[in-house]
């Protein structure tokens, strides 16, 4: 017959398990599967700090929308992540990405004395 405390203590740590799961979606949305936050185009206007109308023209080719029963909305994961691919670099990020290559560290030992 097997120990209860023993039995007792697995159970514990599965549920510490699940417990710590349930914590570490809830303190990092992005990361879980949990239900998408609907925004319609004056929320999306107002997060990213923009007219309506230019929600409009961004509509047109650029963010992903969603058209339910005459009204449009937004998945706010998705616009965020169509925001970060967007992301243009800056000079220094161009600079350091060309010494880092080999072409890059080629062209620096050519010019040392």
């Amino acid at each position: 017959m097997e120990n209860p405390f023993e039995l007792i203590e697995r159970r514990l740590v599965a549920i510490e398990g699940k417990l710590d799961s349930l914590i570490q979606r809830i303190d990092n949305p992005k990361d879980s599967n949990l239900s998408p936050t609907w925004i319609n185009s004056k929320q999306l206007a107002q997060h990213l700090g923009i007219s309506t109308t230019a929600v409009g023209n961004l509509r047109i080719n650029k963010i992903p929308y969603y058209k339910i029963g005459g009204r449009i909305l937004y998945k706010k994961q998705e616009i965020d992540e169509y925001i970060e691919q967007t992301r243009h670099k800056g000079g220094r990020e161009y600079l350091n990405e060309y010494l880092n290559s080999s072409q890059g560290k080629e062209r620096l030992n050519q010019s040392k004395f």
